[in-house]
């Protein structure tokens, strides 16, 4: 029998073994905080979140096969030591990927409320994968003048950094790397103090892909940071300088969770050959709960859907109990606002049929 050993935070992991796996199989739950390389001795696959680093300590005395991580990035796992032991990982790339583009455009709702940005700027994106994609659609589709540039790829819509730098808000989607032809560590440095300057920038990637120091230098740079350098202890500065700080909770939606247990939970049952021949049609979308004539009125009011992106996700509110935590709190404050981060839905999880019969000028589509 499959022994699968999983993090208890992964959301309907039980329910998505049952639902992928056609051989047997026994589950047991670990907590991240408590997990040892002992509790794995007897384990043939491990399904863990980022929470917990999956590397030769963890799991030299195990005989696992196979490494599940429900996240969209990787530097987490030991890669290097898996594939030198052959053991198999998989990870599940662009699950939250809806979040986080939902998360910097209810960012840009709050800096359209208060006259930082408008919809006649310009928006850079550094990264075109999974995330950079989805919010050069969307920003496209609401007629917003978009950018994108990413040096692993050959697109025609790409552009050079410069070019994105030059945009009046940037914003960063690339996955945290020291090494190889392009890495991201410190990808906005010193050399970048007069490109930044009267700009706005977005972090949702990693901390350490952005220097700290020069957002505190440049008093006019307005900056909107879910990731620090450090965490869960981050400068206090640091985020006390941010427009809006939040406990990296960009990826946090129902739907991203949910996206990266199917994910995983399919590749470890595909991994043992006991994949189900099935085929699930997805559940409709559900009607917008907040009245779709707001999403109608913020149009022609700002040409832009405030209401669409900040109704489920009120960044300036987050980022207010932030900002109040006292320095000697900091640490475990700041997982407790991640781990009780309010279960939110992404914007795309809801229909907005509606909205034609209301205003017929508004035909968007985002994806």
């Amino acid at each position: 029998m499959i022994k699968i050993a999983a993090d208890s935070q992964i959301v309907n992991i039980e329910q998505n073994l049952i639902k992928f796996f056609a051989d047997e199989y026994s589950l047991q739950f670990f907590e991240s905080d408590q997990l040892n390389s002992k509790d794995l001795t007897d384990v043939d696959a491990l399904l863990v979140r980022s929470t917990i680093l999956v590397d030769k300590d963890l799991c030299a005395n195990s005989q696992i096969k196979f490494v599940g991580s429900a996240t969209s990035g990787i530097n987490h796992l030991d890669t290097q030591y898996l594939d030198d032991q052959i053991i198999s990982w998989s990870h599940a790339p662009g699950c939250n990927a809806c979040s986080v583009a939902h998360y910097v455009m209810a960012a840009l709702g709050e800096l359209i409320q208060e006259n930082f940005f408008n919809i006649s700027e310009s928006v850079g994106i550094i990264g075109y994968g999974n995330i950079g994609k989805r919010l050069y659609q969307i920003l496209s589709s609401l007629n917003i003048e978009v950018y994108a540039c990413d040096p692993f790829l050959q697109d025609a819509h790409l552009v050079n950094m410069d070019k994105v730098l030059a945009c009046d808000l940037v914003t960063i989607h690339v996955p945290y790397s020291t090494e190889g032809a392009h890495p991201t560590s410190g990808l906005i440095n010193q050399s970048h103090k007069n490109a930044l300057k009267d700009k706005i920038l977005i972090n949702t990637s990693r901390g350490g892909i952005v220097s700290e120091d020069l957002v505190l230098e440049l008093q006019d740079l307005i900056y909107i940071a879910d990731v620090w350098i450090d965490e869960p202890i981050p400068s206090i500065p640091i985020i006390q300088k941010a427009f809006i700080s939040t406990p990296h909770i960009a990826g946090y939606s129902i739907e991203g969770k949910l996206n990266g247990a199917i994910m995983i939970a399919k590749e470890c049952a595909r991994f043992f050959n006991c994949l189900k021949d099935n085929d699930h049609n997805s559940d409709p979308l559900a009607d917008w709960p907040y009245g779709i004539e707001n999403i109608v009125h913020d149009l022609h009011t700002f040409g832009f859907p405030l209401t669409m992106f900040n109704s489920e996700l009120n960044l300036k509110f987050i980022s207010d109990v932030m900002k109040n935590i006292p320095a000697n709190k900091i640490a475990d404050s700041f997982e407790d606002l991640r781990i009780n981060h309010s279960p939110r839905h992404d914007f795309n999880a809801y229909s907005y049929e509606a909205m034609v019969n209301l205003d017929e000028s508004f035909q968007f589509q985002f994806f």
